[in-house]
C-alpha cells in the first residue's frame, strides 16, 4: 500500500484527503516511479471541481498531479529506456486526456507515493545531478508549453516581446528563455509585489496590470507597438483589446483555452498562433529545459513548498490565491520517511 492524495467525487479541493491506496502496477511501456515531488497546476483543480467533466471526465478515486520527479522502482513489460534505479523527471496525463488528445503520456497521478507514467517519447527524462527534484518537477508543463509557444513564435534577437501573465508558472520559463536565449527585449506584466521577480526572470520593464492600462503603457514604451505578444492569461475581449499594442504585421502567440481565433480579433494585419491542448513536445525539450536550469538561464521558479502531508492544503492554497507567482511544488520527503526503498 501507499499514501496518496485522493478524490472520491467531484468538488472544491477541501474534500480531497490523504489516503491508503494500492501501488499501482506498470502496465506496457510503462514505469512505477517513487515520487520525490510533484508540483501544482491550475488543471488539477479544474479537473478535480468537475467543471470540465464533459470534456474531460475522471474515473474515482482520483489521484491529482502531473508534474513529478522521482526514482524509477519499476518496470512495465516493453520498457527499455529506463532502469530500476534512474532519477527521471516529467509529465503524465489523466487518462480521459490522454484518450481524448491521442497523447502517449498517461499517470496514476503524481500526488502520491508512487505513481506509473509513460516511459516511451519526449514526456519523462533523465534527472541530471544537481538537479533538485523540486525544480526538476515544476518544469514540466509549464516547460513543454513554454518551449511550444517560443517554438511558434519564430522570435529574433532585439524584437521588442510582451509578456502578459509573465510570473505565473509558464512565463516564469518563457521570460528568461525569451530574454537569456533568443535575446528579446521583454516587457512583462506583473503585480507591483512580483516587479522584482519579473525583472529577475529577465524583463527589461514591466508594467503593474492592476495599476495601469497594459495596452496604454505598452505603447508609450514603445510608441510603434511591439513585435509580438506572448499572452497566456487573457482570451475573449480582454485578448481582442490587448492586441492594440502589436506593430502592423506582429505576431500574437497565445496558450489559453478561450483565445479567438485570428477573425476574430479585429486585425487582419497580424498573426496568430494558438498553443492549447496537449503541445508538441519535441524529443529533448526536458532535457534541455533541466540544463538551462543547472547553467541558472532559469532561475528559481518555486514560490512554495510544502511536505505531503499539506498536499491539500497546498491545493487549496493554489485556488484561494488571486495572483500566483512561479509554482507550488509538494515534497514526498515527509511521506516516504522510514518507508523501505521500492514497492
Amino acid at each position: 500500500m501507499m499514501q496518496a492524495l485522493v478524490a472520491r467525487n467531484y468538488g472544491p479541493p477541501g474534500q480531497l484527503q490523504i489516503e491508503d491506496l494500492p501501488i499501482p502496477e506498470p502496465g506496457p511501456g510503462q514505469i512505477l516511479v517513487k515520487v520525490a515531488a510533484a508540483s501544482l497546476n491550475p488543471a488539477d483543480l479544474m479537473l478535480t471541481s468537475g467543471a470540465i467533466k464533459d470534456s474531460f471526465e475522471l474515473r474515482f478515486p482520483y489521484v491529482p498531479g502531473t508534474d513529478f520527479a522521482g526514482t524509477v522502482t519499476g518496470l512495465g513489460p516493453g520498457v527499455t529506456s529506463f532502469a530500476t534505479g534512474d532519477e527521471v523527471f516529467g509529465f503524465g496525463a489523466p487518462p480521459s486526456y490522454a484518450e481524448r488528445f491521442g497523447l502517449a503520456a498517461v499517470t496514476s497521478g503524481a500526488l502520491a507515493e508512487y505513481a506509473t507514467f509513460q516511459a516511451e517519447g519526449p514526456y519523462v527524462a533523465t534527472r541530471p545531478e544537481g538537479l533538485a527534484p523540486e525544480t526538476a518537477a515544476a518544469l514540466a508543463s509549464t516547460g513543454m508549453t513554454a518551449a511550444a509557444a517560443l517554438q511558434d513564435g519564430a522570435f529574433l534577437p532585439g524584437e521588442r516581446v510582451l509578456v502578459i501573465g509573465a510570473t505565473g508558472g509558464i512565463g516564469s520559463i518563457a521570460v528568461p528563455l525569451l530574454a537569456k536565449e533568443k535575446q528579446a527585449e521583454v516587457i512583462a506584466t506583473a503585480i507591483a509585489e512580483h516587479t522584482g521577480y519579473a525583472r529577475g526572470l529577465g524583463a527589461s520593464a514591466t508594467i503593474d496590470y492592476v495599476a495601469c492600462d497594459v495596452v496604454e503603457e505598452t505603447l508609450r514604451l514603445h510608441h510603434g507597438g511591439v513585435d509580438a505578444i506572448v499572452n497566456l492569461v487573457l482570451d475573449g475581449e480582454g485578448l481582442t483589446e490587448a492586441v492594440r499594442a502589436l506593430r502592423p504585421g506582429g505576431r500574437l502567440i497565445t496558450t489559453t483555452l478561450g483565445s479567438l481565433g485570428h477573425g476574430s480579433l479585429g486585425r487582419d494585419d497580424i498573426t496568430v498562433r494558438v498553443v492549447n491542448g496537449p503541445p508538441s513536445l519535441r524529443a529533448g525539450t526536458f532535457s534541455t529545459l533541466a540544463l538551462r536550469a543547472l547553467d541558472g538561464t532559469l532561475g528559481d521558479m518555486i514560490s512554495r513548498r510544502y511536505p505531503f502531508a499539506e498536499a491539500g492544503r497546498a491545493l487549496r492554497d493554489l485556488a484561494a490565491a488571486r495572483y500566483t507567482r512561479g509554482k507550488y511544488v509538494v515534497s514526498m520527503a515527509d511521506a516516504q520517511a522510514g518507508r523501505p526503498g521500492g514497492p
